[in-house]
């Protein structure tokens, strides 16, 4: 585990230039404005989240004091979808969403609906075809099957190598631009797939292969996923299985993950647990630990232990908590989400309190 690798954390990349962030706050606007009015004809839905928090992180002998977004399962977005019914089965659908900042009120990404931006043709019997920028088929079960989700003090992008793009070159582990993706329809018995290939348009590390296929029935879910990335002379290599059984007391998951490119390999496992309090509470639970193998990596290796709790306030609001704890060997210098840069063999914590609204 490298520290001169991408770091474990999402790196934010904030649109500098003036022209840009006023660009992008009008298209927003107007992008709100064409739903709101196309509604009674297309169905086009506003949908987003606003997440705030407190976090005190502690890395690599420093701390700080912070308030960031997106600690409970996703972070603050803004989004339109639509869907029109063009007979016969058929329907086409599109989906736009940005990442926002609500403490700074500024927007993620240097792409304004950078999270997803996709046009599809689906059908109830043959599933969808959908074109775009849209997450990766080895992105879900590391989300999906972990009680935290990817993000806050306590998500399993903590410790993951180079998160969120990948290892070798990679840039696809979490979303695909240039995408042709494939989905399974609906009524399978619960069989559920996704395929996907997407252009590289001449940037190294773009160019993406992969698939996922899971099962979900009654109190079980499981998936399994690959992928692969040509970069810098080489093939990077990702794949993962994750599952999940509700026992209805306490809802077990875990997922095993591994990522491959020439000289090096980085593995991660997770188990964990999501317990309901009462009716209106959920406890979280989870252990990580992320392993590395290949020249100069031998011996680099973190462990992450994370505790949390989401009060619901309504089907909408949630307070919540989290605390977790990072272990670190060798030369690995992972960190929970806002902290401080962390420093090899240094362990690092995070604590944190916020709130969520969906709309």
């Amino acid at each position: 585990m490298n520290p001169h690798q991408p770091s474990a954390r999402p790196a934010r990349a904030f649109p500098t230039p003036a022209s840009r962030a006023a660009w992008a706050l009008a298209a927003g606007i107007a992008a709100a404005a064409l739903g709101t009015s196309a509604h009674a004809q297309s169905g086009v839905a506003i949908f987003g989240t606003l997440d705030l928090n407190i976090t005190h992180a502690k890395a690599g002998g420093a701390s700080a004091t912070t308030m960031s977004s997106g600690g409970n399962l996703v972070p603050s977005r803004l989004g339109f979808r639509g869907t029109e019914d063009l007979g016969g089965g058929l329907a086409a659908s599109f989906w736009l969403e940005a990442q926002l900042l609500p403490d700074s009120g500024a927007l993620e990404g240097s792409a304004l609906f950078h999270r997803r931006s996709t046009v599809s043709l689906s059908s109830a019997s043959w599933g969808e075809v959908r074109l775009g920028r849209d997450y990766a088929p080895t992105f879900w079960n590391v989300s999906q099957f972990a009680p935290f989700g990817t993000v806050g003090v306590g998500g399993s992008a903590n410790l993951i190598e180079g998160w969120p793009f990948g290892t070798g070159g990679a840039r696809t582990f979490v979303r695909s631009a240039n995408s042709l993706g494939y989905l399974l329809p609906r009524n399978l018995g619960g069989v559920y797939g996704q395929a996907m290939v997407a252009a590289a348009e001449g940037a190294d590390g773009a160019r993406y292969t992969g698939a996922r296929l899971g099962y979900a029935a009654g109190p079980v879910d499981v998936a399994v996923a690959y992928g692969e990335t040509p970069a810098k002379g080489q093939t990077s290599k990702v794949a993962n299985i994750g599952g999940a059984y509700n026992f209805g007391v306490a809802k077990l998951m875990g997922y095993w993950l591994d990522q491959r490119a020439t000289g090096s390999k980085h593995s991660n496992w997770l188990l964990g647990a999501t317990v309901p309090v009462g009716e209106v509470g959920t406890v979280r639970l989870s252990v990580a630990e992320a392993k590395a193998r290949g020249t100069a990596l031998s011996g680099d290796s973190a462990r992450q232990i994370a505790v949390g709790y989401v009060h619901a306030l309504s089907k909408r609001t949630a307070l919540y908590g989290a605390y977790s704890r990072i272990t670190n060997r060798g030369n690995a210098a992972f960190a929970t989400g806002e902290s401080p840069d962390g420093a090899p063999g240094m362990n690092a914590s995070g604590l944190q309190f916020g709130i969520s609204h969906n709309f």
